[in-house]
C-alpha cells in the first residue's frame, strides 16, 4: 500500500469514529433544545424521532433498552401490521396497528393479552422507521449532563489525544 493511501485510511479510521461521536452531539442539543422550547415528549428533527423503548409490550419484535425511529406520516398511510408511537400524555406508547374499522385503530402490544384504546391516526405520533437494538443505555446516559459533558470530553481527546500523548512522550523522554 502507498504511504499516502496508508495515512488516508489511517485518518479515516481516526476521524470516521470521531465525526460519528460530534454527529450524536449535535441530535442530542437539538433534541434537547426542541424538547426544552416545545416541551413535546417526543422531539422531532425532519419529521423523524428517537425513542429508547423502556417496556417488554413489544417483544420478542422490540426490546427493552433498543432505540426506535419513528417517522411522522399522513393519516391515510397508517395501516394494519404498521408499529406506531402514541402519546397518552407525556407517555409514548409503540404498539402495533391489529385492526382499522371507519379510521379508528386498535392497537396492541405483541407481548399484551389485551388492546389498547381505540384511536385515530391524528393521535399517533409517528411509525417505526428503524429498530437499532440494544443501544438504549447509551442514549439515555448521553442525555444526562454528566454523559454528554463525557461525550465532549471524549470528542476532545479524540482531537487532540494524539497529539497531547505526543508531547508527553517527549517529555519523558527527555527526562
Amino acid at each position: 500500500m502507498r504511504p499516502k493511501h496508508k495515512e488516508m485510511l489511517v485518518n479515516c479510521v481516526k476521524y470516521l469514529p470521531l465525526g460519528l461521536l460530534a454527529l450524536l452531539i449535535l441530535i442530542n442539543l437539538c433534541l434537547g433544545v426542541n424538547k426544552a422550547v416545545t416541551h413535546a415528549p417526543a422531539p422531532k428533527i425532519f419529521g423523524f424521532s428517537q425513542l429508547v423503548v423502556l417496556s417488554g409490550s413489544m417483544e420478542p419484535a422490540i426490546y427493552p433498552g433498543d432505540v426506535i425511529v419513528i417517522r411522522e406520516q399522513a393519516a391515510d398511510q397508517y395501516k394494519v401490521g404498521d408499529v406506531v408511537t402514541y402519546l397518552h400524555g407525556t407517555n409514548a406508547f409503540t404498539h402495533r396497528i391489529v385492526s382499522e374499522e371507519n379510521g379508528v385503530f386498535t392497537l396492541k402490544g405483541d407481548n399484551n393479552n389485551a388492546a389498547d384504546e381505540f384511536l385515530t391516526a391524528d393521535k399517533f405520533a409517528g411509525k417505526m422507521v428503524l429498530r437499532i437494538p440494544k443501544i438504549g443505555l447509551a442514549v439515555v446516559v448521553s442525555k444526562k449532563p454528566a454523559g454528554m459533558a463525557a461525550l465532549v470530553l471524549l470528542l476532545v481527546l479524540g482531537v487532540y489525544g494524539g497529539d497531547l500523548y505526543r508531547k508527553a512522550r517527549v517529555r519523558m523522554q527527555q527526562k
